[in-house]
């Protein structure tokens, strides 16, 4: 990224659609933040949500986020955030 950009990026592991290897599924039963900077790999924007390879302990990780499993989002450098609310049906 361009700048001092970073993403902060909230997301309900437990959602449908989110996919997580089964230990961090363990580590972050309900919410998980991710940090969008420098050590991020094969970053995809699709229509319905993104997906990433992060490092974890030295481990790659592929993460698949459903945009509507988003809590938050925050790009510090622009001082811009938004948080999303769920609604039980």
């Amino acid at each position: 990224l361009k700048g001092d950009h970073h993403f902060f990026v909230s997301f309900l592991t437990n959602y449908p659609g989110v996919r997580l290897s089964e230990k961090l599924q363990q580590q972050y039963p309900e919410e998980m933040t991710i940090v969008l900077q420098y050590q991020f790999e094969k970053l995809i924007v699709e229509e319905e949500g993104f997906g990433v390879v992060l490092s974890f302990d030295g481990v790659k990780e592929s993460i698949y986020v459903p945009f509507q499993a988003l809590t938050a989002f925050a790009d510090p450098s622009v001082k811009f955030g938004l948080q999303f609310r769920h609604i039980a049906m």
